[in-house]
């Protein structure tokens, strides 16, 4: 049982390390498309998903877009839509909650239309909203994890890297309007 224990241990320090890592890589950059593919990619070997998506939340249109996913379904599902209000990160983005869901086929939230299409199958979900101080943003799923179930350590770190990816895409977002109207102000000024 101590051994047991010691490996659970030893795990979760490492996962926690590679964490921190994580963090200084969303700070180091203010590119939104190089920033989304490195959260995904931290998601997915974090959590050790077989695939993940982010996606985030068209304030006009009230609707999710995903952003980017990896893994099987990954080129299939980005750019797609989700409704206002359905699946199950439009419920995480309605109560600013996290969902861990072990059957999604059985659970009234799921939007299965996107499994539909791809013919990709989701076994399990983890997904968590991305807020800033404000607002929820948008969502991190991480779906059917490689071995056994997402369990409370995998909803804690799901839950911190979320955090620090809403601040770092929030950040980059202002960084992208703050360049649009420095270039609009200096061709306003030339004319």
């Amino acid at each position: 049982m101590d051994d047991r224990m010691a490996e659970q241990r030893q795990l979760e320090a490492s996962a926690l390390e590679r964490l921190l890592e994580i963090s200084g890589l969303l700070n180091s950059t203010l590119m939104l498309d190089e920033l989304l593919g490195t959260i995904m990619a931290s998601t997915t070997e974090l959590l050790r998903a077989e695939t993940s998506s982010l996606l985030l939340l068209d304030e006009e249109a009230g609707e999710l877009i995903v952003e980017v996913a990896t893994g099987e379904p990954g080129a299939a599902v980005a750019r797609k839509r989700v409704p206002a209000g359905q699946g199950i990160a439009g419920w995480v983005v309605e109560h600013a909650e996290p969902a861990v869901v072990d059957d999604p086929a059985a659970d009234p939230r799921f939007y299965g239309e996107i499994d539909e299409q791809t013919g990709f199958r989701t076994r399990s979900i983890l997904a968590v909203p991305m807020k800033t101080k404000e607002r929820t943003i948008g969502v991190i799923e991480a779906i059917n994890k490689r071995e056994g179930s997402f369990g409370e350590a995998d909803l804690k770190l799901a839950t911190a890297l979320a955090n620090h990816a809403a601040i770092a895409v929030d950040n980059a977002r202002l960084y992208a309007r703050l360049a649009d109207a420095v270039v609009t102000s200096r061709m306003s000024y030339r004319l």
